[in-house]
């Protein structure tokens, strides 16, 4: 199975994402604008990649009311990108304002092609500790992180999203129960790097093995005095783990 690699552009400007961009001109990659650059830079960046013929995943992770997620939904579909996230935690309601929304687009024959629904269940930041923290409030009986994921995946899947981020760590069984879903994987450091703040972490190579349709990488390559031989040594070890 092939695994596409997703260059996370955590930079605080267009013009320092644009020279990165330019540097890894021709290899393979999608790249994912999340909330810094796009606070930064606005949709016009995202507008401008996606003209350029870049694959992008817009990583904001929507989550409110339905109709307020839905033309947010609509908006990002309009921008040209490949895919965008969306919380689990907002419920059935909430992804099926998205699809709604969706339906109706593809009755204009001008449209192009959707982008695909990302649901995000638990943040790879989180360790157990962490997550019991977070939800003890919410429930007496708290469910371990892998238990949750498991649980919101399989809600997930019944309200038709296409694929979903999840750590590595819960990627095995994710892959086992739903092997139709698109599963992005963050938190990936390649071997030797640091964690950092990132609590559930994996090779790029191992998470090949385990199944990933994506993996996204960030520091690793924005903090490389070679950013360009630090993706092909990743493109290498997805080919060839």
């Amino acid at each position: 199975m092939k695994t596409e690699l997703i260059l996370a552009l955590d930079v605080p400007e267009a013009d320092r994402a644009l020279e990165l961009i330019g540097k890894l001109k021709g290899l393979p990659i999608t790249y994912k604008v999340g909330s810094e650059l796009f606070l930064a830079s606005g949709p016009e960046l995202v507008k401008r990649l996606a003209g350029q013929g870049e694959k992008i995943f817009l990583d904001l992770k929507f989550h409110d009311i339905p109709n307020t997620v839905a033309k947010a939904a609509k908006q990002a579909s309009n921008m040209g990108v490949q895919m965008f996230t969306a919380h689990l935690a907002g419920g059935k309601t909430m992804f099926q304002a998205i699809a709604k929304e969706f339906a109706m687009s593809m009755g204009d024959s001008h449209s192009k092609a959707l982008p695909m629904v990302l649901g995000v269940s638990v943040l790879t930041s989180f360790d157990e500790t962490g997550w019991k923290e977070v939800v003890h409030g919410a429930a007496k009986n708290t469910f371990p992180i892998k238990e949750t994921v498991s649980n919101w995946v399989s809600l997930a899947r019944d309200w038709g999203v296409g694929g979903v981020v999840c750590s590595a760590h819960e990627l095995s069984s994710i892959r086992g129960k739903f092997p139709e879903l698109f599963l992005v994987v963050p938190g990936i450091r390649p071997k030797g790097i640091a964690a950092q703040d990132q609590a559930r972490v994996m090779t790029p190579a191992e998470a090949h093995a385990e199944g990933a349709n994506a993996i996204v990488v960030g520091r690793p390559v924005l903090d490389s005095t070679d950013p360009r031989k630090t993706v092909e040594e990743i493109l290498n070890d997805l080919r060839n783990p």
